[in-house]
């Protein structure tokens, strides 16, 4: 892989992995993110910049001299609808009309699965309006889509595992019917690593979600079940749930947000299978190997 390649985001979950691929592929990899000067040792092949997506000046050196960038910035633990919308809106546009002014050739923003402009939660809302605004800035952008990611160190069966182990119960927001299409982080970075090495990808939208199709309460029970514990699962209606979380939310260290809640309001699953990972050919892992290894783990 003879490219120039600007991640923006390499030092998150998905980007670490996705920058291991792309170095093994032979690219040199422009790291961006705040926190780059924290991330590994020197590397030949890496370069890093420290800088936030919305720093006008930030996004200058992330497109100077790159063939291709990745957008991974989002969130959903933003204060208010205005840092949303900046962030997954108004930032990318800028960041895609700055790649394509710069002969960029390949622009690669991620957002999630389940998205749209009348979603029930302000991250999901405003995700998909970053969409619309970085196909204008950058026509032949892909856009891809990742369901909920998982693996070592993750942010949704590293939380539960811990918290089954200390605590008595786990609320199920919205009763847990809440459907995903899980999907591992080294299949997501191959998958978007298989994305920039073809050209004719170009412009086509990617959702990323494994094979299997679970809701919440399954994915808890799963879990427990690996670990070896089995505490209560009680279900929590979303009215109840999101007045929880407005009492709390101000919290510096609130447990859940009400954009959070509403989150669980829509399914993450893929809508149109050509638009799956099998499209590039990526043999995707079963969530019970991971799940027997984060087993074996907590047994330790």
């Amino acid at each position: 892989m003879d490219l120039r390649i600007t991640v923006v985001g390499g030092t998150g979950f998905i980007g670490r992995r996705l920058v291991e691929r792309l170095v093994g592929r032979g690219a040199s990899v422009r790291i961006v993110s705040r926190h780059a000067a924290d991330e590994g040792g020197p590397a030949p092949q890496i370069e890093r910049v420290v800088g936030s997506i919305e720093d006008p000046s930030t996004l200058e050196r992330a497109v100077d001299g790159a063939s291709a960038v990745v957008n991974l910035v989002g969130t959903t633990a933003a204060k208010s609808e205005r840092q949303f919308y900046s962030l997954h809106r108004d930032a990318p546009g800028r960041l895609a009309e700055a790649a394509r002014l710069a002969g960029v050739r390949r622009f690669v923003h991620v957002s999630a699965m389940g998205i749209g402009l009348d979603a029930p939660s302000l991250a999901d809302r405003s995700k998909a309006a970053g969409e619309n605004a970085v196909r204008e800035a950058f026509p032949d952008a892909n856009l891809v889509r990742p369901a909920l990611v998982y693996g070592p160190g993750d942010h949704f069966f590293t939380l539960f595992a811990r918290l089954a182990r200390s605590a008595p119960a786990i609320p199920l927001i919205g009763g847990g019917r809440t459907r995903f299409q899980p999907m591992h982080v080294d299949d997501v970075a191959e998958t978007m690593a298989r994305m920039l090495e073809e050209p004719g990808t170009a412009g086509r939208a990617f959702e990323l979600g494994g094979s299997e199709i679970f809701s919440f309460r399954e994915l808890i029970e799963r879990l427990c079940g690996a670990i070896g514990r089995r505490p209560w699962l009680v279900s929590i209606p979303f009215p109840l749930a999101e007045a929880g979380a407005y009492a709390t939310q101000w919290l510096p260290h609130a447990p859940l947000t009400v954009d959070q809640v509403r989150l669980l309001k829509t399914d993450k699953v893929i809508r149109d299978p050509q638009s799956a990972p099998a499209a590039l050919g990526v043999r995707l892992r079963p969530l019970e190997s991971f799940l027997e290894e984060l087993g074996k783990h907590y047994s330790r």
